[in-house]
């Protein structure tokens, strides 16, 4: 059994089938990559996961347990956690703030007790600040957890997004694109943080990402969606050579090439 698995999943909005009876399974401890056209249904697929969406058809399931009726929140306290495509972090505020802020589902301490600072809210505040300084450390974003993320390289606020999902502590990592919109020397380093947070902190990884070559190099499955079909799953060398995804997608690069 797999730490995620995906049965019959559709999604409907209105006349539009963003999704199409999507069904494959994650295993626990390896980097899954969802690839496929723009508009194929990829973010809507980690929408349903993480529970922003509820799918309209099917079910998802994690460890074992379905998780359709499940609040975001909920997900998010079972050990899924999400970092956008689209950076959702609060500029004012500093790294460090931002990244507490991924802990508040851990913290159990009522408000009375964290708002004053004392006894288990002053206890449980040092336990959540000392995971997220550890983040903090394996990011190599010490020099900059005092400045306000807007004043932030778009490189290093990408990081701190993917910091933010992992100061949950998960067990399952959805990565929407967070290569996007960077230059070689910053997809070289995330591509290794990736790595890193993937073999050091044995975490479970989704990516979506549109550059072919990490795809390749970093997944050990691959499902491929077209017009929110499912249309190819395998491992990468599969993938490579299966025809109708070639025609679908990675056809484009080789014609655009």
């Amino acid at each position: 059994m797999g730490i995620l698995e995906v049965k019959d999943v559709t999604l409907k909005f209105g006349g539009v089938t963003a999704l199409d009876h999507v069904s494959y399974e994650v295993k626990e401890g390896e980097i899954f990559s969802l690839i496929g056209p723009n508009g194929a249904g990829k973010t809507s697929m980690l929408n349903c996961i993480s529970g922003l969406y509820k799918p309209t058809e099917g079910s998802i399931s994690f460890k074992g347990n379905q998780i359709n009726q499940l609040k975001p929140h909920k997900r998010a306290s079972l050990g899924i956690a999400r970092a956008f495509q689209n950076i959702e972090l609060f500029p004012h505020l500093s790294v460090l703030d931002n990244l507490m802020l991924g802990r508040h589902v851990r913290m159990k301490t009522g408000v009375l007790a964290g708002g004053f600072y004392w006894g288990k809210g002053q206890k449980e505040e040092v336990e959540h600040r000392e995971s997220v300084e550890n983040v903090i450390d394996f990011l190599e974003i010490e020099h900059i957890r005092n400045t306000p993320v807007g004043r932030l390289s778009y490189g290093l606020q990408k990081r701190v997004e993917v910091g933010r999902a992992l100061a949950l502590d998960p067990e399952l990592l959805l990565l929407d694109e967070p290569m996007a919109g960077m230059n070689s020397e910053e997809k070289e380093d995330m591509a290794r943080y990736i790595i890193d947070i993937h073999e050091d902190m044995k975490t479970t990884i989704i990516l979506i990402e549109h550059d072919m070559g990490v795809v390749m190099d970093l997944s050990d499955h691959i499902a491929v969606l077209d017009f929110g079909k499912l249309i190819g799953y395998g491992t990468p060398k599969e993938i490579q050579n299966n025809p109708q995804v070639i025609k679908a997608y990675l056809g484009e690069e080789e014609n655009a090439g």
